[in-house]
């Protein structure tokens, strides 16, 4: 089934997006994947087009259609999330780690749009316009994880102690998307040790504040067109007016847990993405070989390793499409999103594993666009929480207990 029957809009973007990713994407791919560089004249052509790094912030749209990231009028469809499914789709089918760069700013505008204040908004706006001194285009970075700790992120380390009507952040940020050249972050901290998981919060972080320290840019062995890195606070003073959500009741580290139900479909329908292209190079290849006189795609084991591929591919992409829908709709998505998540990055790795089995010792070349989709595929079993925490998500969710 298409599961963009009867919706134009859908239809529309995914034709677009395959468009821009065949023609302006895919051909610089390789390069900027072996000098790992960032793609910055595309994502400045981007911007001009419309793709705009702080999209998500547009008061009339909001993040994935979540409650709080911007109000959805009943009376229009309800498709953000799937909107930004489908493009996802097609721009990692191009390349993963250039469609990261471009919506890398993304995972830090969603806490923003869902927990910002106007004040803050604008805020984080204004820190994002214009150019940086380099001349290009800026971004923003959402900085979580930690050195010690990755998917935990109920064990950060990262403190922010209140002083007067600052608060004074320090500690230390690994595997930063953006981290080296973003305008602006939002820092996830400890408040009060005492209080645990509630006392966890974001807070809006720009460049030019005194104590913020770019660290090192990581040597990565995929999606290598996204920068990550590290970041250091050292006494770094944030006024009390940027800590998200403080005009609101403090849900700590479960405002946290929400953005992440809303990021994840996301992070797997990129997964998603690059199976497909994977799937697609190599059906196109087997078409055209023989094997013993006969045609390849005649034997059985070819055919059925096939057959299992697009068979998980479709699989995840309609839970990806599912978890969207659902946050479009508001509707609580936890479950559903690590299982796209999880389902999804499987895929990836399975698919372009038999790839590189299936192709031999071609595959194996530097610069061969499946060795190239096989290293990309590795990061999305690990970022956006790993593979088992997404599953010990899911079974509390259908269990209600945490497996120990």
């Amino acid at each position: 089934m298409d599961l963009l029957h009867n919706n134009p809009m859908l239809q529309g973007v995914r034709q677009m997006m395959h468009a821009y990713a065949k023609s302006t994407i895919r051909p610089i791919a390789a390069q900027h994947d072996q000098e790992e560089s960032m793609p910055w004249e595309l994502m400045k052509s981007a911007s001009m087009m419309g793709m705009s790094q702080t999209a998500l912030l547009d008061t009339n749209k909001g993040a994935l259609g979540q409650a709080g990231a911007g109000e959805v009028s009943d009376d229009k469809p309800k498709t953000m999330g799937r909107l930004q499914i489908v493009a996802a789709e097609e721009l990692a089918w191009g390349c993963a780690g250039i469609s990261l760069a471009l919506a890398g700013s993304g995972l830090a505008c969603t806490p923003v749009a869902r927990m910002g204040t106007e004040e803050q908004k604008a805020h984080f706006r204004e820190a994002m316009k214009g150019v940086d001194d380099k001349g290009h285009v800026k971004v923003a970075a959402m900085a979580l994880s930690e050195p010690s700790t990755g998917s935990d992120i109920s064990g950060l380390a990262t403190s922010a102690r209140k002083d007067g009507d600052h608060y004074v952040l320090n500690g230390h940020k690994q595997w930063i998307t953006n981290g080296q050249s973003a305008a602006v972050y939002v820092v996830w901290a400890q408040t009060d040790a005492t209080l645990g998981r509630a006392g966890v919060r974001g807070f809006l972080v720009t460049r030019d504040l005194v104590g913020l320290v770019p660290g090192r840019k990581e040597v990565k062995l995929g999606i290598r067109a996204s920068e990550t890195a590290q970041v250091h606070f050292e006494d770094c003073r944030v006024h009390e007016s940027m800590m998200l959500g403080h005009k609101q009741p403090s849900a700590g580290l479960g405002d946290t847990k929400k953005m992440l139900d809303s990021t994840r479909p996301v992070v797997g329908i990129q997964a998603v993405g690059i199976a497909r292209a994977a799937y697609e190079f190599l059906l196109e290849r087997i078409r055209g070989w023989e094997l013993h006189g006969t045609p390849m795609a005649g034997h059985q084991h070819i055919a059925f390793q096939l057959a299992e591929m697009e068979m998980e591919i479709e699989a995840s992409r309609h839970l990806c499409h599912r978890a969207a829908w659902m946050a479009d709709h508001r509707l609580e998505n936890v479950k559903m999103a690590s299982m796209a998540k999880a389902h999804a990055a499987r895929t990836a790795e399975m698919v372009t594993s038999k790839a590189m089995a299936m192709l031999g010792e071609e595959a194996l070349q530097a610069g061969h666009p499946v060795e190239k989709w096989y290293r990309d595929a590795k990061i999305f079993d690990i970022f956006e929480g790993t593979g088992q925490i997404q599953r010990r998500i899911i079974a509390k969710q259908a269990t209600g207990l945490n497996a120990t």
